[in-house]
């Protein structure tokens, strides 16, 4: 018998890329454990904020992100519940 387990962070998502207005920055998923499918969904956040519409693997920084610090939130969902994993600071 399998014992189902939710998600589970082991390694913190990453963001890469040049922190300029009109650069494109890149999330990883990080690494998660977990019984069954694992899906996940990315909400980048600037100084702490979600930034509206801004749920893919990437976003390219805008005016309004000069100077501040960009994160991404990684949610790793499956049957037995979800969690979240915040990335590193880009600024």
């Amino acid at each position: 018998r399998t014992i189902s387990a939710a998600p589970v962070n082991t390694v913190a998502p990453v963001i890469s890329g040049t922190p300029t207005v009109g650069q494109q920055l890149t999330a990883t998923a990080g690494t998660w454990t977990g019984t069954g499918l694992i899906t996940y969904a990315y909400q980048w956040r600037r100084n702490g904020n979600n930034i509206a519409g801004a749920i893919g693997t990437t976003y390219t920084l805008a005016n309004a992100d000069a100077n501040a610090a960009i994160t991404c939130v990684v949610t790793a969902n499956n049957e037995q519940g979800n969690a979240t994993a915040v990335s590193n600071t880009l600024n």
